[in-house]
């Protein structure tokens, strides 16, 4: 049997996506198209290499990618590659997330169709920063299906160790596992990433007085269950002394404890895990908040 384009299998079957708004059923959907069509249930592993050969697409090469974690670099014949010196359940994700790219790919090309055609039935384009967030969610479900997913979360809870566990299982990576647990949680959580950086208003002042501004630990990055009912947690807030986050910042050891934070006018009582996470060659802190 010769390459099938399995985006283009499955829009046959399936349609094109019509509505933005149901992008987590289409891709949900296709990761377990994907797993059906290679025979395979949703028990981890998920065996990529069950749905190369059903599709007979070539297993991805491996290439010294450069900022790049993977390439869909021919979606005619199924050529991907993959950066060589990734973590192999870093690699396994990027994998899902091409196999995502299949998918646009072919649905975008639909949407051409559609347009050249004039076909009443407007079918949306996917690209840019959209596109790849859903991608990353797609390969997210490919690999981590939530029929297997939230039994073992609802028995285990929600916990560093948990995703530890949970990454082990499913050869997923830590971080990847993490954020499928606050997407299928049940619990009131939040993942926070910190970073020392400036702010622009630190750095405004310090271009008026000529004092070299100081970094502080500041949210990088945060992702909210979703009975999260800590409230908005802003991007770039800093936190100082006393905290569990920022001595961990300091003494690169790991800390469990239950504090006050201050991310808006009301102070919230959270029970905090830490951990260090180099992360994008920098040195970062996780925080898993947890509110119950």
């Amino acid at each position: 049997m010769a390459y099938q384009h399995p985006g283009q299998t499955f829009i046959e079957q399936y349609g094109p996506l019509l509505d933005k708004r149901q992008a987590h059923r289409y891709v949900t959907q296709y990761a377990d198209f994907l797993r059906q069509a290679s025979g395979m249930g949703e028990t981890p592993p998920i065996l990529l290499d069950h749905i190369y050969r059903s599709f007979e697409i070539p297993t991805p090469y491996r290439a010294p990618l450069i900022d790049q974690q993977g390439i869909l670099v021919d979606a005619d014949a199924g050529i991907i590659l993959i950066k060589d010196d990734d973590p192999r359940a870093r690699q396994r994700f990027t994998e899902g997330h091409e196999l995502m790219e299949l998918l646009f790919d072919a649905h975008n090309e639909r949407a051409a169709q559609a347009t050249n055609t004039s076909q009443k039935t407007a079918i949306p384009i996917w690209q840019g920063p959209l596109k790849e967030q859903w991608c990353d969610r797609g390969s997210a479900a490919l690999l981590m299906p939530q029929s297997s997913f939230v039994p073992q979360l609802m028995e285990l809870d929600v916990s560093l160790e948990t995703a530890r566990i949970l990454s082990k299982t499913y050869c997923t990576s830590f971080m990847a596992t993490l954020l499928q647990m606050m997407e299928h949680s049940a619990g009131s959580h939040a993942t926070v990433v910190w970073r020392w950086a400036i702010s622009r208003k630190d750095q405004q002042e310090s271009d008026r007085t000529g004092i070299p501004p100081k970094a502080k630990l500041r949210v990088w990055w945060r992702k909210c269950s979703k009975r999260w009912d800590g409230g908005f947690i802003p991007k770039n807030k800093s936190i100082s002394r006393p905290s569990s986050i920022i001595d961990t910042a300091f003494e690169q050891r790991s800390h469990q404890c239950t504090e006050t934070l201050l991310f808006e006018k009301t102070p919230i009582q959270c029970r905090i895990e830490t951990m260090s996470l180099p992360l994008a060659d920098q040195s970062c802190v996780l925080s898993l908040l947890h509110t119950e």
